[in-house]
């Protein structure tokens, strides 16, 4: 019996070590609701936002990024990327590469993408949980969205973005595209959550159910 509660303490040890994860807001002050990249009036698209590290503040694996709703109506985007990369720049340009920074950008997404109607204004919502990057907590973190055709009759997926002191948003209508529109200074409201949950209390209550 004894041997059973050793093995149970070291199990409940473990998971609250992999308890630890911080989620942290970020993009700036909200100010109004923008279509990209969600935008359902166009076939393709490709974009880039930033966050600034002062905003993050944490080393460690990234294991989500949510965009904040304002509203959508709903679309599934076909051939789906998306891409995390660190960058020391303070700003965005309106170039892709550029904005990599001359560092490697890591495929975290691949595939359709669903965005449903009628998400409730200020829900976070999930774009991707990745399982292949650390964040660094020195550079400034680039997040990158491209996708190619999509189904669905809705045209305005909105989040909230902000309007000034950011790095700036950029935009085309072309997944390949090598440059779009930069919006300088707007910032693409976010929640990252840096590191990973760790086993659930319900799940520690049937391990140690099973030595009694």
């Amino acid at each position: 019996m004894k041997k059973y509660v050793v093995l149970t303490m070291a199990l409940v040890m473990a998971a609250s070590t992999l308890a630890i994860a911080g989620q942290h807001i970020v993009g700036g002050t909200k100010y109004t609701g923008n279509t990209i990249p969600w935008w359902g009036s166009y076939t393709a698209g490709r974009f880039h936002c930033m966050w600034y590290q002062r905003e993050i503040n944490e080393a460690g694996p990234v294991s989500m990024v949510e965009f904040q709703v304002y509203s959508t109506t709903g679309n599934t985007f076909n051939s789906v990327d998306m891409l995390l990369c660190h960058s020391s720049r303070t700003a965005l340009t309106s170039t892709y590469t550029t904005n990599y920074d001359g560092k490697t950008p890591v495929r975290v997404y691949t595939g359709n993408f669903d965005v449903p109607r009628g998400l409730t204004r200020d829900s976070w919502f999930k774009q991707c949980e990745p399982t292949n990057f650390t964040y660094n907590n020195s550079d400034n973190l680039l997040f990158e969205i491209s996708w190619s055709g999509r189904t669905g009759s809705g045209t305005s997926n909105y989040f909230w973005r902000a309007s000034s002191g950011q790095p700036g948003r950029v935009w085309a209508t072309s997944k390949t595209a090598s440059s779009g529109s930069l919006y300088s200074g707007q910032g693409e409201i976010a929640r990252i959550t840096i590191g990973y949950a760790g086993v659930a209390p319900t799940s520690l209550g049937r391990i140690k159910g099973l030595y009694k």
